[in-house]
C-alpha cells in the first residue's frame, strides 16, 4: 500500500497535467449539470444524485450500468435514510462526450421515475 501511495505522489509531482485535466473535467461536468438545470452540486469529482428511495436508486444505477456507465447506487446505512443516491465519480478515463452521454442517459432513465 505504501509503495502504491508513493508512486501516486510521484505521478502527481511529475505529471501535473493529470490533475489539471481532472479539474477541467470536473468543472465541465458541473457546468453541464447547471445548464441542464438538473440539480445543484458541490465542485467535487464525486457527484451525488439524490434519488431518495432505495429501490429506485438501485434500479437507476443498474439501468445506467447496463448502458455502460460505472455509476453506483448508495443507500443506508452509508447515507441517511430517505437519501439513497447515485455516486457519480469522475476520472481521467472519461471524456466530455462521455459525460454528456451519461447525463443524457440519466435524464432518460429518470423520466417517469418519482424522486
Amino acid at each position: 500500500m505504501a509503495v502504491a501511495v508513493r508512486e501516486a505522489l510521484l505521478i502527481l509531482q511529475e505529471e501535473p497535467e493529470r490533475q489539471q485535466r481532472l479539474c477541467e473535467l470536473v468543472a465541465f461536468t458541473h457546468r453541464e449539470i447547471r445548464q441542464r438545470g438538473e440539480w445543484s452540486t458541490s465542485e467535487s469529482q464525486i457527484i451525488p444524485y439524490i434519488v431518495g428511495d432505495n429501490a429506485n436508486a438501485m434500479q437507476l444505477a443498474a439501468a445506467l450500468q447496463s448502458r455502460g456507465f460505472d455509476i453506483r447506487g448508495i443507500r443506508p446505512p452509508t447515507v441517511p435514510a430517505g437519501t439513497a443516491r447515485l455516486r457519480i465519480s469522475l476520472t481521467l478515463n472519461v471524456e466530455e462526450d462521455d459525460v454528456r452521454a451519461m447525463l443524457d442517459a440519466l435524464l432518460e432513465e429518470t423520466r417517469g421515475m418519482s424522486r
